[in-house]
C-alpha cells in the first residue's frame, strides 16, 4: 500500500490541499481581474474560486499516475483505491470548508469537487485532457459567465454556495467516479 500511495502522489495531494486551504483562508477574497464578454468593464473573480484548480490538477495527476497495464492485472482493487483517494480528498475539502469559516470556503470546496469531476470525465476520453478540461471550463465561465448571477452552468465563478450551483459539480464527480467501474459491471459478450 505504501508503494501505491507513493506512486499516486498521496503526500503531494495532501500538501496541495493544505496549501489551497491556506490560500483560501489568507487571500481568498482578493479579486483577480477577468475580462468578461458579457460585461462592459473588467469583472473580478475571487482567488478562492480559482485556487482549487491547482489542487484538483495535483489530485487528478496523482490518481492517474502509475502503469495502466500493470494496474489492470493487479490483484488489489486499484480502481477502488483510486476512487477512494479522489472521494476522500473531495470529502476532506468539504470538511475543511465547514471547519474554516472563511468567505468563499464552501464555494472553493464546490469548485474542487467540480474541477475534479470534470477532470475525471475528461480522463475517460484522454488522460492528458484531464487537467486541460477543468481549466478550459473555468476560462469559459470567466469569459461568458456573470459572477453573482446564480446560474447553474457558471458555477466556477459563483461566489455563493447556493444549492443550485452544486448540481453540476456533484453530477460531474459522481459520473467521473462511477464511469470507470461501468465496463466491469456490464456483462461481456463472448465471441464464437
Amino acid at each position: 500500500m505504501r508503494t501505491w500511495l507513493r506512486v499516486h502522489r498521496a503526500a503531494q495531494v495532501c500538501v496541495a490541499l493544505a496549501l489551497t486551504a491556506g490560500l483560501v483562508a489568507a487571500a481568498g477574497d482578493v479579486l483577480v481581474p477577468v475580462p468578461g464578454l458579457t460585461l462592459d468593464a473588467l469583472a473580478g473573480v475571487p482567488v478562492a474560486l480559482v485556487a482549487p484548480l491547482v489542487a484538483s490538477s495535483v489530485l487528478v495527476r496523482g490518481a492517474l499516475a502509475g502503469g495502466g497495464s500493470l494496474e489492470a492485472v493487479a490483484v488489489r482493487p486499484v480502481l477502488a483505491y483510486r476512487t477512494g483517494l479522489v472521494a476522500l480528498t473531495c470529502a476532506l475539502s468539504l470538511v475543511m470548508a465547514v471547519v474554516e469559516t472563511v468567505p468563499y470556503g464552501a464555494a472553493a470546496a464546490r469548485n474542487l469537487v467540480g474541477f475534479t469531476g470534470l477532470a475525471a470525465l475528461a480522463a475517460l476520453w484522454r488522460r492528458d485532457a484531464a487537467t486541460a478540461a477543468p481549466a478550459a471550463y473555468l476560462v469559459a465561465a470567466m469569459l461568458l459567465g456573470r459572477p453573482g448571477a446564480g446560474s447553474w452552468w457558471d458555477w466556477p465563478v459563483e461566489p455563493s454556495p447556493h444549492p443550485a450551483t452544486w448540481v453540476v459539480p456533484a453530477a460531474c464527480l459522481g459520473l467521473g467516479l462511477a464511469a470507470p467501474a461501468l465496463p466491469r459491471l456490464m456483462p461481456r459478450r463472448h465471441r464464437r
